[in-house]
């Protein structure tokens, strides 16, 4: 594929991240997705056969968009495990502030709005929730290990818990129009680990 063919499908799938988000995955047209683009029709179709394929990519491309900001946390190591956290939290709450909190989760909005004969998107979402609780886990076990939390904390709970708390905060971030609610809910959370 030629660089400008990458570009132009990288294009089209922003737009139409930003636009399900915005809009609604049934709301968005395919002739609206070119005009915003600018991409050509044709090219739009190049690349994804109906909207439902697009839907496919928006879900890869958040996907691949969390786990770059959470590998890139796990790996900071020197830094304790509730900083790690809450820089990543931090960096969720600029994108939901920057999205004028339209679609603070986007899983949760794009598996909401998915067609019922999408279940290769839900399922997509939901091996990525599992992926996540799998990476929550093992930070959980760090900080254990390190002291940071009581050694009793029943990490796969508690990460499950934490994925739980993380949800409703993105929720009432966009309900309240206040961002800040993602990182002091994980600052109280990680004070009952305590």
């Amino acid at each position: 594929m030629t660089k400008v063919k990458v570009l132009n499908q990288k294009r089209v799938i922003e737009v139409a991240a930003a636009l399900f988000l915005e809009k609604g995955f049934a709301y968005t047209s395919m002739d609206e997705l070119v005009r915003v683009s600018k991409v050509s029709k044709s090219n739009v179709y190049y690349h994804f056969t109906d909207k439902e394929e697009l839907l496919a990519g928006v879900v890869d491309y958040w996907i691949e968009t969390y786990e770059r900001a959470i590998d890139q946390i796990l790996s900071q190591n020197q830094l304790s495990v509730e900083d790690r956290v809450q820089m990543f939290l931090k960096q969720l709450s600029e994108g939901v502030q920057s999205r004028e909190y339209k679609g603070s989760c986007p899983f949760i909005t794009l598996y909401i709005q998915s067609p019922a004969q999408a279940t290769h998107i839900k399922e997509k979402i939901g091996l990525f929730f599992t992926g996540l609780q799998t990476k929550i886990s093992l930070l959980l076990q760090q900080g254990a290990e390190k002291g940071e939390f009581r050694e009793t904390i029943h990490i796969d709970e508690v990460a499950a818990l934490f994925i739980t708390n993380l949800e409703g905060a993105l929720f009432l971030s966009e309900t309240l129009k206040d961002a800040t609610v993602i990182t002091r809910t994980a600052s109280h959370f990680f004070n009952l680990l305590r």
